[in-house]
């Protein structure tokens, strides 16, 4: 007689049915979240690896962030400080050309507008920031902006509010950069020689306005002479400011090549591939359905189908 042991066949069919089940959850979860385990147990030969990936992943962004900030610092600069150059230039040239005619119109006002010009940009800020107040925010880094506010001074420098303390920041492993300029380290030459213009030209020997005398003339060159200076030192600021602007930009495309890459590093470790996932759930349910049928045959089967 052959005998049907109706139970340990069972018993193999429902471990075989909880397997399945346990293989289509898993494949749901992962497809859910689309990441290979729920928790770092299930990595755990790569955890050291995927750890350290992470920390450095954290880093790059954050210097990625510093030198983004830095950056934005840095082009305003460069705008800001054109404008310094622009309008210093425009009165070097209306002082040549005074000087070449032996005669001056309107330059007062070309002051004005120029001083007017500059204090704006040196007060601009990003955030609320001040770019050109070093550690101060609180005030702008030049009071006054009309060019009386300049003649009414007693010391250019009184005009200056901002502190000493040049912004740096970290943006790589060993590299702190300083990117502040200053108001008066920018600004203070030029307004000292607008000043004395000014003030030429309100005291008794000015006004500097139509046919110039000799002495008129006279100052007028020195002025020139100390703007051409004034000019070089703006213009070294400028390349000093397109250099750092240059290196921070380097910075930023090497930690988003290194961002990227790390992404992919760690999703290759931690993320499961969505469509061999769905393709795996397919296969698993049908298996499973499979099972299924079985048990519920197996467990319809009597020994009287065999007498």
């Amino acid at each position: 007689m052959t005998r049907v042991s109706s139970f340990s066949n069972q018993q193999v069919m429902l471990t075989s049915l909880m397997n399945g089940q346990s293989r289509v959850f898993k494949d749901q979860v992962q497809i859910t979240t689309g990441k290979k385990e729920d928790n770092y147990s299930g990595l755990a030969g790569e955890i050291s690896t995927l750890l350290g990936a992470k920390a450095v992943f954290g880093q790059t962004q954050g210097y990625l962030r510093a030198a983004t900030h830095v950056s934005r610092f840095l082009r305003t600069n460069d705008i800001q400080l054109e404008n310094m150059v622009r309008n210093t230039q425009n009165v070097r040239d209306t002082l040549l050309e005074a000087i070449a005619q032996n005669q001056t119109f309107a330059l007062d006002e070309l002051l004005a507008e120029s001083f007017s010009s500059m204090v704006s940009a040196l007060n601009s800020n990003i955030g609320g920031v001040h770019v050109f107040g070093g550690g101060r925010s609180d005030i702008p880094p030049v009071t006054g902006s009309q060019i009386s506010d300049l003649v009414a001074t007693a010391s250019v420098s009184d005009l200056f509010q901002n502190d000493q303390l040049r912004p740096t920041a970290k943006i790589g492993q060993n590299t702190l950069t300083e990117y502040g300029l200053l108001a008066d380290e920018v600004g203070l030459e030029v307004f000292q020689i607008f000043k004395n213009i000014a003030d030429f030209s309100a005291g008794p020997l000015g006004p500097l306005s139509g046919e110039l005398n000799a002495v008129q003339s006279n100052f007028l060159k020195g002025e020139m002479d100390n703007l051409d200076t004034a000019l070089d030192n703006l213009r070294v600021l400028v390349a000093r400011n397109g250099t750092r602007q240059n290196n921070v930009e380097s910075f930023i495309s090497e930690h988003e090549n290194q961002e990227v890459f790390l992404e992919v590093f760690i999703s290759d470790i931690e993320d499961v591939n969505v469509a061999e996932a769905i393709s795996r759930l397919n296969n698993d349910q049908i298996a499973l359905e499979a099972s299924f049928r079985i048990t519920s045959e197996l467990t319809s089967l009597s020994l009287l189908e065999f007498i």
